[in-house]
């Protein structure tokens, strides 16, 4: 494939993972040149760019003016959330230009040279970041141009391949005037618009299947692409009852659940929970029951059918596989309920590409104070740097993004700060969350640095990783 270019801004507003401030603010004016940063000697003042989503292969480049000062520093390079970073600092004060890495095991700076720039002049910086030497681990070669010349090139570099945009001001006023980022298009669509139904645990698979109509029939409407239900939505989690216990009585209500996705206009994908039975050779008994979720396609097709992991309740057997798809090109993974428990049934996924981790479950319903609930939803991002979907039968359904401080996209009605039951949770009711998410918002940073320890880990993970029944490959 032919490299492109993958984003473009003149800081005029939000946009291509940069995320620019409302102004006015202090130390930033916009322009129809571009943005004026201003920057004293003791101040910093960032441009956050950690949604610019590079990989190795890609070129940044930035064009700016220096408007006055004589000292201060640019500092404009790859990060990967403040731990781990391959960034240039460009002394205006010192005439000089390096390139620094977190590799606290080299001499910092990795590459420095004389570098002087003229005021009121435009300038391009150009950094190239190239696949390195490395089998499972790739290392990573930068080489840096400055108004088209190399000026600075460091090789076997120890940084992540997938990597966001770090840009830093201090002691000088800037004119940042363009960026833009080429490469090699990744197939992964920069957004998503997600969704869940809240279905409470109920013991009707009628009650149930037209709930999820219900929720189909909005999510439609909202123009939701993929719409993820409960654990056993279609039937409600009870192990004993005939509900879950009458494969004749599931399958119909699957076959009326198809044909209205069918028959629906704009229809999403669905993700719904059921009961299933397969014989297995290995297995005394004639069918083994297990607990899945499904992905049906807008013509109400089964595209993927993923078995809860580890069974937690009587008469389901396990699944003992990695649950993996893609919806519109997006890399998902899949657990239920019980499952969260497992944390590589997560983190493997997202080592090897996963973006959106999907969670259904029928638990029971969440307690406490809606800080509560939110500081709970936000530390889903803690480990992963991924998308989550959190949808329970018992309530406490919620949406989060991939960020290191976590941010709760939306939540069901009870975990709402205007549900009538405030400051505290209230009763879990029937709803639908959902959000247009910016896939390339998340790195999935902390699986992948722990599969980057060392090759000998890296083929751990692997080996572990393909056994569990992992679909994708390795970087």
């Amino acid at each position: 494939m032919s490299i492109e270019v993958l984003g473009h801004t003149r800081f005029r507003q939000s946009e291509g993972g940069w995320i620019l401030p409302k102004l006015p603010v202090p130390g930033l004016e916009a322009s129809e040149d571009g943005l004026y940063v201003s920057a004293s000697h003791d101040e910093i003042t960032t441009v956050p760019g950690e949604g610019v989503h590079t990989r190795n292969g890609d070129t940044i480049e930035l064009k700016f003016r220096r408007i006055k000062g004589d000292v201060g520093t640019l500092t404009f390079g790859f990060d990967g959330d403040l731990h781990e970073y391959a960034r240039v600092d460009l002394d205006f004060g010192k005439h000089t230009i390096a390139l620094y890495t977190t590799e606290w095991t080299s001499i910092q700076p990795v590459a420095f040279a004389p570098l002087a720039t003229n005021i009121d002049e435009s300038h391009v910086l150009l950094l190239e970041k190239r696949e390195g030497r490395g089998n499972l681990v790739k290392a990573a070669d930068i080489r840096v141009y400055f108004d088209g010349e190399q000026v600075l090139a460091a090789d076997d570099l120890n940084v992540l391949p997938e990597m966001g945009i770090d840009l830093k001001i201090s002691g000088v006023n800037i004119l940042l005037e363009e960026f833009t980022h080429r490469g090699v298009p990744s197939g992964i669509p920069e957004y998503l618009h997600l969704g869940g139904w809240q279905i409470l645990n109920v013991e009707s698979i009628e009650a149930n299947l037209d709930s999820i109509c219900r929720g189909l029939a909005l999510a439609a409407e909202e123009g939701i692409q993929l719409l993820v239900t409960p654990e056993t939505s279609l039937t409600g989690l009870f192990e004993k009852s005939q509900v879950t216990n009458d494969p004749d009585a599931v399958t119909a209500a699957e076959q009326k659940l198809r044909r209205f996705i069918r028959d629906l206009p704009d229809a999403p994908y669905l993700i719904a929970g059921l009961p299933i039975w397969k014989s297995v050779k290995a297995h005394q008994i004639e069918a083994t029951r297990y607990n899945v979720s499904r992905l049906y396609d807008p013509d109400g097709e089964i595209v993927t059918t993923h078995a809860k992991v580890h069974s937690a309740e009587s008469d389901f057997w396990h699944g003992y596989r990695l649950n993996e798809f893609d919806v519109f090109g997006v890399p998902m993974s899949l657990h239920i309920c019980h499952d969260h428990r497992y944390p590589e049934l997560w983190t493997l996924p997202i080592m090897f590409g996963a973006r959106v981790v999907v969670h259904p479950s029928n638990a029971g319903p969440p307690i406490g104070s809606v800080d509560a609930f939110e500081a709970l939803a936000k530390r889903e991002s803690a480990s992963s740097h991924a998308f989550h979907i959190y949808v329970n039968g018992g309530g406490g359904s919620f949406i989060s993004g991939p960020r290191r401080d976590g941010d709760v996209l939306d939540v069901s009605p009870e975990g709402r700060r205007d549900n009538e039951a405030f400051p505290m949770v209230g009763l879990a009711e029937e709803g639908l969350i959902h959000k247009c998410i910016r896939v390339q918002d998340a790195f999935g940073y902390w699986p992948i640095r722990s599969f980057r320890a060392s090759e000998a880990v890296a083929e751990a993970y692997l080996a572990l990783y393909e056994t569990l029944g992992g679909c994708r490959t390795s970087d």
